[in-house]
This record gives structure tokens, C-alpha cells and sequence, in this order.
């Protein structure tokens, strides 16, 4: 997986990817724990989450266009200054709860813009036959970075010196900036495509029909559509039943919350790559989606495993819940970036984007209802059987028989339609 970092531009892109990333962790921790002691409300900790998530569930959609229009390093450039302008604007306001939520939408229509104008890099970065293996280095950066990020943050949460944490995140979207500006290969290879000189609404339109009208992705979407579903359930739940069922420590939490980062990192660092050598992409997502399903429905046992094992079972479930997270992970972004015609690849980014971040939304309601209604431990089992449901249905679909050929459709133009299977 790492022989790709010999790639020089896609290493500098990786970088951008860790130093971004790690200021984010650094700066989520404190923000979660201002708005928690400054509101004295669990609700306002839940308005963080939505504040990070709504701006892809409704800006996305018309953000990706762009990254099919326009130069992408300088629409990522473009993402990483707004950002930074925006977190040191945190900086005169972090004595307010309200003003933190606001600007942390804010930040996330940068993110809306940046995240498919990153994604449809890939392919252009580092070659087709390459995706699945940036795609593994992606997820397992970004799962590292989950852990060191908000270790640091907590560190430097000591000092109480939270203008100095705001700064350092600031200048991580800056050096970030300066790593892309260096990519100069990055949108020179594409030439002048009808969807530069296509109106707006016209590229925003064309690009939902042309990807959805393909069997691949508009099973890719479907699928998707319950997968996330259930990671706003399981979300939304997790913590309520480690703190409130399981009732562990304050010590083996913030433990047990790392322990599914690690997970993450050992199944797209080592566990998918080594599968993905030997099933297919298609069948290792299907197998995935009922094998978490089935994960979590034995999360009813481990309550009883863990009044005779202690937190040991605890630690498994969830480092187990983070490997096949990236037996999801991995192959659908490779899948949907793989099977999305080059010039479309912007806008099919950002329609991945709103679906997951709209059903996880979705997820996190449904999750807060279920949990109060049968507890957040049938909660969790229930949402569970629904993948376990879905990945026994699937096969059935129309689509299924796209996902098991996994074809790449050929790059067209956008004036001329994309035939469905």
C-alpha cells in the first residue's frame, strides 16, 4: 500500500491529507469540550455533529460541479484558505457556544468544496489501476490522524491556551495550501470539456442523471443509502452504551474510542488490501455489510460476555467494528471513483457525499428515537440486522449484476449519454 508514496505528487498530496487532518483532530476536541462546558447542554454537543455533516447533506450537491469545471488544485487551494480564515475567526469567539456551531458550518462549506475536488484527483494523481490502493492509505491516514489529532489536542487542552489551539489548526490548512500549489501536474491533463463551457444548473443536472441512469453507481448510491443509515444509529448510540450500559471507566473510554481508530487502521492498512488481492471489490463489500450487521447484533452477548470478562470483550467488538468498517470504506470509494466517467467524476463525488451525509443524519434521528423507545442496546442490535436484511436483499437488485462484473464505463463526453446496461 505504501509503494504508492513513491509517487511524488501523490506523496505531497498525502501530506496536505496529514497535516490537515491532524489540526483537525487537535481542534475538534476542543470545540467539543467549549461547547459542552460553555452550554452546560447535550443537545448543543449534538448540534456539533449536525453542524459538521449539513453542510455536505445540502451544499455538496451544488459545490461538485465545480470540481468538474474549474482547475482542481486551485479549488482545493481556494478550500484550504477559506478554512483557515474561518478557524482563526474562532479564535475572537471561542467564549461563545452559538458562534463555535455557526462557524463550524461555515467550515464545513469549505469542506463540501474541497472533498470532491480531492476525491476526483485521485484517479488523475496516481493512475486507475492505483484507486483501491490510494483509496486503503486515504482511510487509514485519516483513521490515524482520529487518534493522534485529538491526543495532541488534548495535551495542549492543559494550558487552556485555546487561541494557540485554533492557531496551530489555522496553519495547518495553510501548509496544506502550499503542498497542493506544488501538485502542477494537477489540472493540466484534462482538456477543455463541454462541462467547462456548460451553464451551471445545465453540468449540476447532467452530472445527477448521467450517474444515476448508470446500474454501477445508482447501485453504489442504494447501497449506501443503509449503510450510513445505520452509522448515524450506531453513532448516536455508542457512547451512550459504553457510558451508560457497559458503564466503563472514564480511562478505558477514552481507550475503547481509540481502540476503533486502530481498527480502522488495520483494516485498510492490512486487512482489505490483503482480501482485496483475493475477492473481489463487489463481494467484499457485500460481505462486509452483513458481516457488521451481524457484528452488531452480537453486541446483545457482550453484555453479558463483559459481567464475566470485564472490558476485554469491549475492546474487541469495537476494534473488530473498525476493521469492517473499512470492508465498507474501501471498496465503495474505489468502486464509485472507478466506475464514474472521468468527466463526472466532481459531481458523482459530491452525490456520494450527500447521500452518506443525508442518511447519517437520518441515522443519528432515528438512532436518538430507537435508543429512547427499546434502549440504545436493542437499538444498536436492531439497526444491525437491518444491514444483515439488506445484504441478503441486495443480490436481487438489478445492479447486483454491474457490481459483480465491475466494469469501468468509458470516459464520454457530456453531451452524449451514458448507456445503461
Amino acid at each position: 500500500m505504501f509503494q504508492i508514496l513513491k509517487n511524488p505528487n501523490y506523496f505531497r498530496f498525502w501530506l496536505g491529507q496529514i497535516i490537515s487532518q491532524l489540526g483537525d483532530g487537535i481542534t475538534r476536541v476542543a470545540i467539543v469540550y467549549l461547547v459542552a462546558t460553555l452550554s452546560k447542554d447535550p443537545l448543543a454537543i449534538g448540534l456539533v455533529i449536525f453542524a459538521q455533516l449539513l453542510p455536505t447533506a445540502f451544499f455538496g450537491i451544488f459545490l461538485g460541479p465545480l470540481a468538474d469545471k474549474y482547475n482542481r488544485k486551485w479549488l482545493m487551494t481556494a478550500a484550504d484558505l477559506y478554512r483557515m480564515a474561518i478557524v482563526l475567526l474562532m479564535i475572537p469567539f471561542h467564549g461563545s457556544a452559538l458562534a463555535l456551531i455557526v462557524l463550524i458550518a461555515f467550515q464545513g462549506l469549505g469542506s463540501a468544496l474541497f472533498d470532491p475536488a480531492r476525491a476526483s484527483s485521485i484517479p488523475e494523481l496516481v493512475g486507475e489501476d492505483k484507486i483501491q490502493e490510494a483509496t486503503s492509505l486515504s482511510q487509514s491516514t485519516r483513521a490515524a490522524m482520529d487518534i493522534i489529532g485529538p491526543s495532541i489536542g488534548a495535551l495542549l487542552m492543559v494550558s487552556k491556551n485555546f487561541d494557540m489551539i485554533f492557531a496551530i489548526d489555522a496553519a495547518t490548512f495553510a501548509l496544506s495550501a502550499m503542498f497542493i500549489l506544488t501538485l502542477k501536474s494537477l489540472g493540466k491533463i484534462h482538456s477543455k470539456t463541454p462541462a467547462q463551457s456548460e451553464k451551471y444548473f445545465s453540468s449540476l443536472t447532467s452530472g445527477i442523471r448521467e450517474v444515476t441512469r448508470m446500474p454501477l453507481l445508482r447501485f453504489l448510491l442504494i447501497l449506501l443509502m443503509p449503510i450510513t443509515l445505520v452509522i448515524g444509529v450506531l453513532n448516536t448510540n455508542l457512547i451512550a452504551v459504553l457510558t451508560n450500559t457497559f458503564q466503563v471507566s472514564a480511562f478505558h473510554f477514552g481507550f475503547i474510542e481509540a481502540s476503533l481508530a486502530i481498527g480502522v487502521i488495520l483494516g485498510a492498512a492490512v486487512v482489505g488490501p490483503l482480501f482485496l488481492k483475493k475477492m473481489k471489490p463487489g463481494t467484499i463489500l457485500l460481505t462486509g455489510t452483513a458481516a457488521i450487521g451481524i457484528w452488531m447484533v452480537l453486541i446483545i452477548p457482550l453484555d453479558f460476555l463483559r459481567v464475566e470478562y470485564g472490558v476485554v470483550p469491549i475492546y474487541v467488538w469495537c476494534i473488530m467494528v473498525g476493521i469492517l468498517n473499512a470492508f465498507i470504506n474501501v471498496p465503495l470509494s474505489s468502486l464509485f471513483l472507478k466506475a464514474t466517467p472521468a468527466p463526472f467524476q466532481g459531481r458523482g463525488s459530491s452525490l456520494l457525499g450527500l447521500t452518506a451525509s443525508s442518511f447519517q443524519i437520518a441515522g443519528i434521528l432515528i438512532g436518538g428515537w430507537i435508543g429512547r423507545e427499546i434502549g440504545v442496546l436493542y437499538g444498536t442490535a436492531l439497526a444491525g440486522s437491518l444491514l444483515i436484511v439488506v445484504s441478503a436483499m441486495l443480490p436481487l437488485l438489478k445492479g447486483y449484476k454491474s457490481l459483480s462484473e465491475n466494469r469501468k464505463p468509458e470516459s464520454v463526453p457530456e453531451t452524449q449519454p451514458v448507456a445503461a446496461n
